[in-house]
């Protein structure tokens, strides 16, 4: 029995440092070799000052920024009448910041799965285009110029998509 429980002691051990250093050292080791921006997070800089990452949504809420997803996580079933009401608020919201009467996309009311997704649709970017140009007394095409540049487009479905935090910091250089 004690010769079971040595062996069993020496090859957790074993088991410990090549699954939790040598492992773990060699996975960091070809992520910083072949990603290093990934892998330190997807920092954004802007004047040699983190203003946050690509990886995470932010929240932004003045008149002159793009507005992400909401970041609040819900476990409440599409069918809750709750759910329902939190979205209908939501949607009176977006509507109102953006003086539209338009079909608000999807992603401007609903959170996503994680809570964090620092993405939006096209659509989602360019129902915010009137409220930004009136804020900040720019142009529309501009603002659209800046949408275009900076989309993205997914390679499996063919989606495109924009970074929020990328657009705003855009925005930002204009001026």
């Amino acid at each position: 029995m004690k010769r079971e429980i040595l062996g069993s002691l020496r090859f957790f051990l074993l088991m410990t440092v090549i699954c939790g250093g040598i492992y773990t050292l060699a996975v960091t080791g070809v992520a910083q070799l072949f990603f290093p921006h990934q892998a330190n997070g997807s920092l954004m800089e802007e004047n040699s000052k983190i203003i946050g990452s690509t990886l995470i949504g932010q929240e932004f809420t003045t008149d002159q920024y793009f507005h992400g997803r909401p970041s609040e996580v819900s476990q409440l079933s599409p069918y809750d009448p709750t759910y329902k009401e939190l979205i209908a608020e939501r949607t009176e919201t977006i509507r109102s910041e953006n003086d539209s009467l338009e079909e608000v996309p999807a992603e401007l009311v609903m959170a996503s799965a994680s809570g964090i997704d620092p993405h939006i649709s096209l659509a989602g970017a360019k129902y915010q285009v009137k409220r930004i140009a009136d804020s900040r007394n720019i142009e529309l095409q501009r603002i659209n110029d800046i949408i275009e540049a900076n989309k993205e487009k997914d390679l499996l479905t063919g989606n495109e998509y924009i970074n929020v935090l990328v657009l705003n910091t855009a925005l930002d250089r204009l001026e």
